[in-house]
């Protein structure tokens, strides 16, 4: 029986606790490399902090976690935008390095392009970039719907540099992967987002309080989107609806006003609590981890063609272009008890497909893994042109305990 692959997962996000976006993806990701055998250590760079509870939790799923307090940003390299490793720290690329060095790993999984500084100088495992998401040009995008640039964005001659210091750079859906593929040589492969089928594997709560919901995080295209649905909803009134999330940190002013849940601890309080969910999304990049999650409960969802963007749908009411739009389809759900039900089946059967196409990609993703360390073990011993000195031995700086790296700086 051959021994389980040694990965080390490396990400400035936690995976714990999954409430937005990134963080469900990276717990995904850790999830489905340990049901197909593979030991998973995570690197954690705090650059969103760390409490003991999410340490503790972080410990018990993970093979072995670490963490490395995340240094002050400097200014940025570009007038207009941030160089590729300007939020990667060196202390961080140190760490990688001495893990390398200590637990051999097979592999190294990069989240986010702009941590790809990690990759420079590491000899033999596998180097992988999960890049979440395109983040060249993205301040331009932002700019061109009226938003303010947010977070991380550099220019596409820099995320190129950061895709060619890895083997593999993993696109979230595939028209992301086509994108990276026309300014990228390398092999890139598609990895979607999987949810585990909760519409199957737990009870199903009749009679929810809120006809409509949405749950969604404070970036700026959610806050955007949601302004312009509370504004339709607010001329024209058609049932009670329910805002979760980390957007209601914002302090909108609704006119419609919705129930405000507030920040889940658990996702399930929100889809409890609603028979269907909204997603409006104007704009916007990358894949929609919530859409994903809804259908994974089983939830009738109705959005616009950006909330379902990467996937293959079906339904009508999945392909929505405009707000306007979705209020009309808000109205027919309301008034038609075949539409709903007819919604239900759709959005799990868009569930079912997706996650078959998600299972691929993983087994892939493993399979080049493995193929890479076979190559490795099969190949023909290099002669050392360096020799020790008399009596010499080489030595290795031990990594750090977990454990201590987990709670410690």
């Amino acid at each position: 029986m051959s021994s389980p692959l040694k990965v080390l997962v490396v990400s400035p996000v936690p995976s714990h606790p999954p409430v937005q976006g990134n963080s469900a993806r990276i717990l995904a990701f850790g999830g489905e490399l340990k049901r197909r055998g593979v030991e998973a250590d995570f690197l954690y760079y705090g650059m969103e902090g760390l409490s003991k509870e999410q340490a503790e939790v972080m410990i018990g799923f993970w093979h072995r976690f670490y963490f490395v307090r995340s240094q002050p940003l400097q200014r940025p390299a570009f007038a207009r935008s941030w160089g590729i490793d300007d939020w990667c720290a060196d202390q961080l690329c140190d760490m990688v390095k001495t893990l390398t060095t200590t637990h051999r790993y097979q592999a190294i999984i990069v989240n986010y392009v702009w941590m790809s500084k990690v990759l420079v100088g590491i000899d033999g495992p596998l180097k992988i970039i999960d890049t979440h998401d395109v983040f060249g040009n993205r301040h331009l995008t932002a700019e061109q719907q009226g938003l303010e640039p947010r977070w991380f964005f550099t220019t596409t001659a820099e995320e190129c540099k950061g895709y060619a210091r890895a083997d593999i750079v993993v696109g979230i859906q595939e028209s992301e992967s086509a994108e990276i593929r026309r300014r990228h040589s390398g092999k890139v492969l598609t990895v979607g987002h999987p949810v585990e089928p909760a519409f199957l594997t737990r009870p199903w709560k009749p009679n929810p309080s809120f006809t409509f919901g949405y749950l969604g995080s404070g970036n700026p295209w959610n806050v955007r989107s949601v302004l312009a649905v509370d504004a339709a909803l607010a001329r024209d009134r058609v049932a009670r609806w329910l805002l979760a999330g980390t957007i209601t940190r914002q302090r909108l002013l609704l006119q419609s006003h919705p129930f405000l849940l507030g920040v889940v601890d658990r996702v399930e309080s929100f889809y409890d609590a609603v028979e269907c969910v909204l997603n409006p999304m104007l704009g916007g990049t990358g894949l929609k981890i919530k859409t994903i999650e809804a259908i994974a409960f089983g939830k009738p969802v109705i959005g616009t063609r950006d909330a379902f963007e990467g996937l293959r749908v079906e339904h009508p009411l999945h392909r929505l272009e405009s707000i306007d739009a979705m209020i009309e389809a808000m109205k027919s759900y309301t008034a038609s008890g075949a539409l709903r039900e007819e919604l239900v089946v759709s959005s799990r059967e868009l569930y079912v497909r997706y996650m078959a196409e998600v299972a691929n990609g993983y087994d892939t993703l493993v399979g080049l893994i493995r193929a890479h360390e076979t190559k490795a073990v099969n190949a023909p011993p290099q002669k050392s042109t360096r020799a020790l000195p008399s009596g010499g031995r080489r030595s290795t700086r031990g990594a750090p305990s977990p454990a201590a790296s987990a709670v410690g700086d």
